[in-house]
């Protein structure tokens, strides 16, 4: 059985455990309870810290996008260089062109003198060949020549001797400035040079020579046409213009009005007088007697109207 003493200190012992165990389990309390309470400063903080984390966050995208715009500025800064550097060679290349340009112009204007001296000589040296004015009663003394020759089925017949007579009467104009060839109803012989003159060249001449040989478009046996249509189409060149016609009959109306058409657009309004030279060249087939002698009687008027000649071609 214990003492008083023993029972005093044994209460005082139980009642100080459980005084500490009720302060500790208080101080608790009051944690939980402040962690879990709304504190205004708690708030604040926490949304401070968020706002803080924002203008960070948009510092770094700032960041970024200068660092992109210097990126970009370079570029240009390259791209103006580049293009500065081309128009510098542009401009060099330029100026290289004018000069080889200029050099060329000199290299041409040196090789004409040189030219120009050397026929000047070769003229010194060289007596000048006589000019060629009349072959067989025929003037050949124009720049331009024109012939216009019936294409018909009777001319075909003697399409050789047609042949022959053209290039003997090219030959009789050993250089002219342009010639042309139609045919009686006025159809050109190359399309492409209509109303325009074929440059003369030994190879031209050769070029054309070679299409009349087969050419026979269709043909009324009128050379009448064939005449207007080349004084007009080459009124400009009358004056230094020759037109051989070449046929063998014709079966065209009166031969007053022929005439009388043909002078009209032949005269010249102001001296009256003929301008264009036209030449009959008359073949004589035997199949169109009859209609030969029609075509040398028009002929020779047309010829001795316009200052021309008439010639007949036997077989």
């Amino acid at each position: 059985m214990s003492t008083p003493r023993e029972r005093r200190n044994s209460f005082a012992s139980t009642s100080f455990l459980d005084i500490i165990a009720c302060g500790f389990g208080a101080i608790v309390l009051l944690v939980l309870l402040a962690r879990d309470s709304p504190d205004p400063s708690v708030h604040d903080m926490q949304a401070s810290t968020a706002r803080l984390e924002e203008l960070v966050a948009e510092m770094a995208r700032r960041d970024e996008a200068a660092s992109r715009i210097r990126e970009i500025e370079e570029q240009i800064a390259r791209g103006k260089t580049r293009v500065a550097l081309g128009t510098e060679m542009i401009d060099l290349t330029e100026q290289s062109l004018g000069d080889i340009d200029r050099r060329i112009d000199e290299h041409e204007q040196r090789i004409a003198s040189l030219m120009e001296s050397m026929n000047q000589q070769k003229k010194e040296n060289k007596p000048p060949a006589p000019k060629i004015e009349n072959v067989g009663g025929i003037p050949v003394d124009r720049k331009y020549v024109i012939f216009v020759i019936d294409t018909s089925g009777s001319m075909q017949e003697i399409w050789p001797r047609v042949m022959a007579q053209v290039e003997s009467l090219l030959e009789a104009h050993p250089k002219v400035e342009g010639f042309q060839v139609m045919n009686d109803t006025g159809s050109h012989l190359i399309s492409t040079y209509a109303r325009r003159w074929i440059p003369d060249s030994p190879a031209r001449r050769a070029s054309v020579l070679r299409s009349i040989r087969n050419w026979a478009p269709m043909s009324y046996s009128d050379p009448v046409p064939g005449i207007k249509a080349a004084l007009r189409a080459y009124s400009s060149y009358r004056k230094d213009l020759s037109i051989y016609v070449m046929g063998d009959e014709y079966s065209g109306g009166s031969y007053d009005i022929s005439l009388e058409q043909i002078s009209r657009l032949n005269t010249d309004p102001k001296t009256r007088k003929s301008q264009a030279r036209i030449h009959g060249i008359g073949f004589f087939n035997p199949l169109t007697p009859v209609t030969n002698l029609q075509y040398s009687t028009l002929m020779r008027e047309v010829a001795r109207q316009n200052g021309g000649a008439f010639v007949a071609v036997a077989g």
